[in-house]
């Protein structure tokens, strides 16, 4: 097959429009690193700075790694529109203070037609953007930890292909009061050249808070979180804000909402946790008539 500018166009346009789902278009590329990870942060409006507590802190906060109480190994996949598709795995164990993860996060799109003239398809090609993380959190007492992620990057479209190395920074701070604390920059590197036009990453930086408490008359635990995330290059700020209900250790109620997008704003979902597999769901609902996107994500805990 030969590569047309006809062709890149193409799916720039269709990342393009998974892109203002999580982020008005802007001038950065590699947009899959956009879109966030793991049901259970998902359906919380990825308000997860501070309030993520499983193998998806490799992709929000990689201090959130410390706060591991088992080693677990966690897969999701996510459907969007137009034959997108978005697929997670990821894995930890911990060591004394020091845990370690390892993660795969992809964005395919399929069956792209090739047309340099009005009528039949001459063939179809198919885009992907990967990523390969190596996470490391250490955990310097019970209030403070801190982590870190290498990535591995590569993209192709039809027979272009790029590679590239991106750096993420993560703290947590866990205060006497049931309040988390966290911070992260995500995506500090660079890609080379694709069809001659090296992308941009995205440099995204998060704050966030999380509280938990325990409610005894509704025999369980409510947790609420917020996030102020700026994606740099694009000059973009978004509020994050996420609610769950466990109750009791077996079943949880997710709802959030995200300010500043033009494609959605609510988040819900739910997960259910029996011995040790945890299955969670989110579900976002999107404006534009781009339908809704669905997010499952299933874990295995090794105590």
């Amino acid at each position: 097959m030969r590569s047309f500018p006809i062709s890149v166009l193409l799916v720039t346009l269709l990342l393009g429009r998974a892109d203002r789902l999580s982020a008005q278009a802007g001038s950065s590329g590699m947009t899959f690193l956009k879109l966030g990870v793991g049901a259970r942060s998902l359906a919380m409006g990825e308000a997860a700075t501070a309030e993520v507590s499983d193998i998806a802190g490799t992709y929000y906060n990689p201090a959130a790694l410390a706060e591991a109480v088992s080693a677990d190994v966690s897969v999701m996949h996510k459907e969007w529109f137009q034959d997108v598709t978005s697929d997670y795995v990821g894995a930890r164990v911990e060591c004394s203070r020091l845990s370690f993860g390892l993660g795969i996060n992809a964005t395919s799109v399929n069956g792209i037609q090739i047309r340099e003239t009005p009528g039949p398809p001459e063939g179809t090609f198919d885009a992907h953007d990967v990523a390969f993380s190596l996470s490391s959190a250490y955990r310097y007492d019970s209030s403070l930890s801190v982590g870190i992620n290498l990535k591995y990057l590569y993209e192709k479209i039809l027979v272009n292909q790029a590679n590239g190395w991106g750096l993420d920074l993560g703290v947590l701070y866990n205060t006497p009061w049931n309040l988390r604390l966290g911070f992260s920059a995500s995506n500090i590197g660079s890609m080379t050249a694709l069809d001659n036009e090296a992308s941009a990453l995205p440099l995204i930086f998060r704050l966030g808070a999380g509280y938990a408490i325990p409610v005894a008359s509704l025999t369980g635990t409510v947790s609420l979180a917020a996030d102020y995330v700026r994606f740099s290059q694009d000059d973009i700020n978004h509020f994050h804000l996420g609610a769950e209900y466990l109750y009791g250790s077996s079943v949880a109620f997710r709802l959030g909402y995200q300010t500043g997008y033009e494609s959605r704003g609510l988040t819900t979902g739910l997960g259910v946790h029996y011995g040790t597999v945890q299955v969670d769901y989110a579900f976002l609902p999107m404006k534009d008539d781009l339908g809704s996107t669905h997010t499952v994500s299933l874990a295995i805990l090794f105590h």
